[in-house]
């Protein structure tokens, strides 16, 4: 499928074709959409909008600070960052989490009022994490253990780093 646009009075260097279909493919990829597959095309009629055919690829969770890779029943999680406000920024290793029991929690548990050496761990549950007046217990994502040991995403609750306000604890 193409669409047809009509000839806009552009030069060729106003308009970076390669860019945009990047830009376009990352916004995608940031709604946690699939890849829109679209280019814009140059041609002598005009700039054309082209939609390959659907795949389904969808973008790599194993990008993101904190996402995941999965081998079997084991999730990997990506390290991470914590930013505790004005404190202290805290790093997370990569930590491999298996699953062996349906609707598990994978989160990031930091002690509040811990130095500058000390290091978060990210852990399971099987009940939604929550916060104490002493610790924070940050969701990352939900996973079902289906028939045969087959682990699937249930749900994404946080990518990427994790900032907490200065003035919280």
């Amino acid at each position: 499928m193409s669409i047809l646009f009509q000839k806009a009075s552009l030069s060729d260097k106003s308009l970076n074709l390669t860019n945009f279909n990047r830009m376009v493919d990352y916004i995608g990829r940031l709604a946690n959409m699939t890849s829109p597959n679209m280019t814009i095309d140059n041609n002598p009629n005009g700039y054309v909008l082209k939609v390959k055919p659907s795949t389904s690829t969808t973008m790599s969770y194993s990008d993101w600070a904190f996402g995941f890779s999965i081998s079997g029943a084991v999730v990997m999680v990506n390290a991470g960052v914590v930013i505790h406000g004005k404190r202290y920024t805290y790093t997370c290793s990569d930590t491999p989490i298996i699953i062996t029991e349906d609707n598990t929690f994978i989160y990031v548990h930091l002690v509040l009022g811990g130095d500058e050496s000390w290091t978060p761990t990210i852990e399971s549950a099987h009940i939604f994490p929550s916060m104490t007046d002493t610790t924070i217990d940050f969701p990352l994502h939900k996973w079902r253990l289906l028939s045969g040991g087959i682990v699937s995403l249930d749900k994404i609750y946080h990518l990427g780093c994790i900032v907490i306000p200065g003035n919280f604890a």
